[in-house]
């Protein structure tokens, strides 16, 4: 009942046509619960998943802002399985979420297709990392990969034998030997619809076992790397299929050495499994913040970044939605979601004025669930005590003022502070500082083994290994050398 009260009741049915709604009717009744429950451990216990539930309806869309569609990578297919299998694929995959943290199965740093491991908590791993490192006067380089066709590309043989030598019991091995294979989809593009086509290879998108699927078989190439690491002190991060590995020292070019040797075992390791990194995705970053010029390229090795063609450091980098800056001061990303934001609002009054239209209480909820959360995505990173945040509060509060103005119908000359207090809107500084210390209680709610907790105080650690930049670590160090850390506001701490 918890996997499917969690479900949309909004989301499109597969080919079966069962909403959502019709089968939360429908496992209502006892009789009925039983029957699917008895359904649901007859497939694990005889090791088969129903042809019924392998076929699907896979939608073509186009990707947004591609400069062309001429290629199939410009578009996006979506599955839509039929809902009583994935009803039961969100059950499985809850339970085994739930192993893979409590036995230790995935690496700490992997984040993607894991509960409580979101884009926020990679963001704030990957920043810590960057603070300590300044600390210490090191800068810090990463690398960038994604890997080509993932999901697809994941072989069935080599997860089978993953599954099995991280001790997954063999009922399970053959439940998922029976899944993978023998499933179909029918394309459907405007009005057409094709015939059924295999589709076995890989893991299918859309599944809730996918992205459990993909991190059980990242899992070893995770380990192996730490294993062959050039560098002590050196971290890979993974997100599903997009890669980032951080070398810290004193010298950029030394960086550059240990990330080029640290990208060919990453290589060789992905090649082993059968996966293929998309060179020409890869991406070269650097964090420092001293007022040095010297930015060197990377010759990565392999086309098309190698010999006249090397790989050019960028000036802001994108990842998991954030937009980071050499100097961690997030301005480009305050900036892109508040303009992204205003623009909303500006296309929410077609929705109605102060005379027609939504009235201001809906037009409140509409902004607050809409808007508000595009705006702060992401300040985890950014807003922390003794911060200069002036220039981002002063561009968050023109979009809420806009809002405001929409929601309240008030005239354009009219206070902030009063038209925000008749829409109900609290001040952008004061909902920040609400939203940090809801984030500060989750950390509460982790598990005992969360890659956050490898960074926080020896308080907070539990089971979770305490990672050399960690906030434990340095206090014992600071504390031998009778100095309080500079950076200590822009670490990862507990009020």
């Amino acid at each position: 009942m918890e996997a499917l009260a969690a479900c949309s009741s909004l989301s499109s049915p597969g080919p079966d046509h069962v909403t959502w709604v019709h089968l939360k009717k429908i496992v209502a009744e006892p009789q009925c619960l039983n029957v699917f429950i008895k359904l649901a451990n007859a497939c694990l216990t005889v090791g088969h998943w129903p042809k019924h539930f392998k076929e699907s309806v896979s939608v073509i869309i186009l990707k947004p802002g591609k400069p062309s569609y001429s290629t199939p990578k410009a578009f996006r297919p979506i599955a839509l399985l039929n809902t009583l299998g994935k009803l039961i694929e969100k059950m499985l995959s809850n339970h085994i979420q739930h192993d893979m943290i409590a036995y230790d199965i995935v690496d700490p740093n992997q984040f993607g297709g894991i509960r409580q491991r979101s884009t926020e908590d990679a963001g704030l791993y990957l920043t810590h990392l960057v603070c300590t490192g300044w600390a210490r006067g090191l800068k810090t380089s990463i690398i960038a990969f994604d890997i080509a066709q993932f999901f697809p590309s994941i072989n069935h043989d080599a997860l089978m034998a993953i599954l099995r030598k991280q001790g997954f019991l063999p009922l399970m091995v053959n439940f998922f030997a029976s899944y993978l294979v023998g499933r179909s989809t029918a394309y459907t593009w405007n009005t057409f619809v094709s015939d059924l086509r295999l589709a076995d290879v890989g893991v299918g998108q859309g599944s809730a076992l996918s992205p459990v699927l993909s991190a059980l078989f990242i899992a070893p190439i995770m380990k192996l790397f730490m294993l062959r690491a050039i560098r002590p002190g050196s971290t890979l991060l993974s997100y599903i299929d997009d890669g980032t590995a951080v070398t810290q020292s004193k010298s950029l070019d030394d960086n550059n050495a240990v990330l080029k040797q640290a990208y060919v075992i990453l290589f060789i390791l992905f090649a082993a499994l059968g996966l293929v990194l998309e060179h020409d995705k890869t991406e070269l970053f650097r964090f420092d913040r001293s007022h040095s010029d010297h930015n060197p390229p990377l010759d990565l090795g392999y086309a098309p970044y190698t010999g006249d063609c090397l790989l050019t450091p960028k000036t802001y980098w994108r990842y998991l939605g954030f937009y980071f800056d050499g100097k961690l001061l997030f301005t480009k990303h305050v900036q892109y979601y508040a303009t992204k934001s205003f623009s909303t609002v500006q296309a929410m009054g077609m929705l109605g004025n102060s005379t027609r239209g939504l009235p201001p209480l809906e037009k409140r909820l509409l902004y607050r669930a809409c808007v508000l959360l595009i705006a702060t995505y992401g300040f985890r990173l950014w807003f922390f005590e003794g911060a200069k945040n002036k220039t981002a509060f002063k561009i968050l509060t023109q979009m809420q003022r806009k809002a405001a103005l929409w929601i309240t119908g008030a005239f354009h000359t009219s206070p902030t502070g009063g038209t925000e207090a008749l829409a109900g809107l609290i001040p952008v500084h004061l909902h920040l500082r609400k939203l940090a210390d809801h984030a500060n209680l989750r950390i509460a709610t982790l598990s005992d083994t969360h890659p956050i907790r490898s960074l926080l105080s020896e308080d907070y650690v539990k089971q979770a290994e305490a990672h050399h930049c960690s906030v434990s670590t340095w206090h014992l160090l600071c504390r031998s050398k009778s100095m309080v850390p500079s950076w200590r506001s822009r670490t990862i701490t507990m009020n």
